[in-house]
């Protein structure tokens, strides 16, 4: 199957003996020559999206300025002007991206002035801390993937029909914590690694409509205009942070004519950064467990005792993961939309177990957060603890960027596909410290590779589920650093 695999992609490669026309090679000393082309940056009134608009200005475009304070919109602006060879006018726009009437507005304004859009810099982010046991969890966490991801979504939405005209592009700043967890940072490494996948998405769907798709991914950032640290320095392979030109001379890469056959790709600018994370947290182990340690693998499938929380438990995988921690001996607690459905489920399991448990039975809606605080408080007031937590509620309704309920469908997945999987984990984490006990977080392939189906007529992909899935990913690893220390173990399974 492999020698069959290799000579078809060697019969594709060779099928195409014509390169471009030298004149083309030609056109590659004039392919950052921007004039005449439209780019709308947000976030561009300070920071790395200051340092992308100030360098279209420069090379010729016509830039759009956005940001929240109109000081600032108007300062670079003026900056923007005094940079461009034809001392051409920018757009400004102020407000808020989490406001649909003000991506309507940014959007409609920018093809009223210019006529066209040829280049979306999605810059605007923000990056709190957050941790799993903070109060404000779940706030932070709805601010954070409000203008990280689902604007971005919503600006995408807006813009296909105008970059469709102009065979146009769209760059992502993302970041290197969407590729490597950060401990303090549970929010905002999901909502990167959904953005990075969102690309990878888009490229399936927009590449046969003329639109290129693509992120860039920034390590550390000078853009306070300060001396960097030199310990951050000394772990950077070049020995230096990055600095916005850094950033937007990236950019500018992906949006040239150089860049015409790259879709879908994540370009790291880091200086090397996010290979060497890995060395910080590097200790030496040589003594390895007792023999006894060794023996206790036979008895590692004995659940009995243990309290075992699936859920979406009613029906599918999760179904599946509960009968078999009845079979092992674990209390089980049975949960879905659908009472009745759980209660034949609850009589199965209690059927399957050898000690006949009877199992605790949650009816229950997962994007409703009273419900999740029920379903924790209803588990340690029956078993008195909980021992594994299996996060495997899922929803996978297809969708693209050009679908008019796009957002309704995306918020409906995130809910209770993520948002919903760190509330419970948030309410559960003071009972499985006490257990040392362990989550486990059922995704997706979709979580690691874009996820799309063929239609008669096009590619439709699953532009909000697997963004989700790859959040879910990326927030475990974030856990992982974190409650690793406090004896909680977690893991998913894709």
């Amino acid at each position: 199957m492999k020698i069959l695999l290799f000579i078809a992609l060697v019969s594709i490669v060779s099928a195409q003996f014509d390169d471009f026309d030298i004149e083309d090679y030609k056109d590659v000393v004039n392919s950052r020559n921007f004039t005449g082309k439209v780019v709308l940056v947000t976030g561009s009134s300070s920071g790395i999206g200051e340092g992308i608009v100030k360098l279209f200005s420069i090379l010729g475009a016509n830039v759009v300025v956005t940001g929240r304070k109109d000081t600032e919109v108007q300062k670079v602006a003026k900056e923007v002007e005094e940079l461009s060879p034809k001392k051409l006018k920018p757009l400004q726009l102020v407000g808020d991206l989490t406001k649909s009437e003000v991506i309507t507005t940014l959007i409609a304004n920018t093809i009223k002035t210019f006529g066209k859009l040829d280049v979306l810099v999605n810059n605007a982010g923000i990056y709190p801390v957050t941790e799993i046991h903070q109060k404000d969890l779940l706030q932070v966490w709805d601010q954070v993937f409000n203008i990280d991801l689902r604007a971005v979504v919503e600006l995408i939405h807006e813009s296909v029909p105008h970059l469709e005209k102009t065979n146009g592009t769209i760059i992502e700043i993302s970041s290197i914590a969407g590729i490597q967890p950060i401990s303090t940072s549970l929010a905002y490494c999901p909502a990167k690694a959904g953005l990075d996948m969102l690309t990878r998405v888009l490229a399936l769907e927009l590449g046969p409509k003329g639109i290129r798709v693509n992120t860039l991914n920034p390590g550390v950032t000078n853009v306070a205009k300060v001396d960097s640290d030199r310990t951050i320095d000394d772990i950077i392979p070049l020995h230096r942070v990055g600095q916005p030109l850094d950033i937007a001379k990236g950019v500018a890469f992906l949006a040239s004519s150089d860049a015409s056959f790259i879709t879908g790709a994540n370009l790291v600018v880091d200086g090397g950064l996010v290979y060497n994370l890995g060395a910080l947290f590097v200790r030496a182990n040589f003594g390895d467990f007792d023999v006894d340690d060794y023996k206790q693998v036979t008895k590692s499938r004995n659940f009995t005792g243990k309290v075992v929380v699936v859920t979406g438990s009613s029906e599918g995988i999760g179904h599946s993961i509960i009968a078999l921690f009845s079979i092992l001996g674990a209390h089980v607690v049975v949960t879905g939309r659908n009472e009745t459905v759980v209660k034949a489920v609850a009589k199965e399991m209690q059927h399957l177990s050898p000690y006949h448990l009877k199992p605790l039975e949650f009816v229950m809606n997962f994007a409703e957060s009273e419900h999740i605080q029920e379903l924790v408080v209803n588990t340690t007031d029956t078993f008195g603890k909980i021992d594994v937590l299996v996060n495997a509620v899922d929803i996978s309704t297809a969708t693209d960027i050009t679908s008019r309920n796009l957002l309704k469908v995306w918020d409906i997945i995130f809910n209770v596909n993520l948002r919903a999987v760190v509330e419970l984990i948030h309410y559960s984490v003071p009972h499985l410290m006490k257990t040392n006990g362990t989550v486990i977080n059922v995704s997706s392939i979709g979580g690691i590779a874009p996820v799309a189906y063929l239609t008669s007529y096009s590619i439709a992909p699953y532009l909000a589920y697997a963004p989700a899935e790859s959040a879910l990913d990326m927030m475990t690893r974030v856990l992982a650093l974190e409650l690793g220390p406090k004896g909680i173990r977690i893991n998913t399974i894709s």
